[in-house]
């Protein structure tokens, strides 16, 4: 297999930066997550992504437009900060996103 070659049967994108989501819908593939993803969406590998983003930044109109973008896409996405602690002290919110998960089987 090739550098960002994807033999997955799903990948989960978390947490999702701004940038990786800007880089990722535009087609950049500078770096070696940035080509999996890309591999994967391709490849029509199942995606489950949680964007996480300041508030400044996830207002930014183009990464609401590459979030719709992925949606249409086929990718299945959580709400931006999902995965956020309710408090600075607690643990990432993962169960959201686990339930999100496909059976496998």
């Amino acid at each position: 297999m090739r550098a960002w070659e994807v033999d997955a049967e799903m990948v989960i994108v978390a947490p999702a930066s701004f940038n990786t989501i800007n880089k990722w819908v535009s087609g950049i593939n500078d770096n070696a997550a940035l080509g999996v993803l890309n591999s994967a969406l391709g490849g029509r590998v199942p995606i489950v992504v949680s964007p996480y983003a300041k508030a400044t930044l996830a207002a930014h109109p183009a990464f609401e437009r590459h979030l719709s973008e992925l949606a249409a896409w086929g990718v299945t996405l959580t709400e931006c900060n999902a995965l956020r602690p309710a408090q600075a002290d607690d643990a990432y919110r993962w169960r959201g996103l686990l339930d999100l998960l496909p059976e496998s089987g």
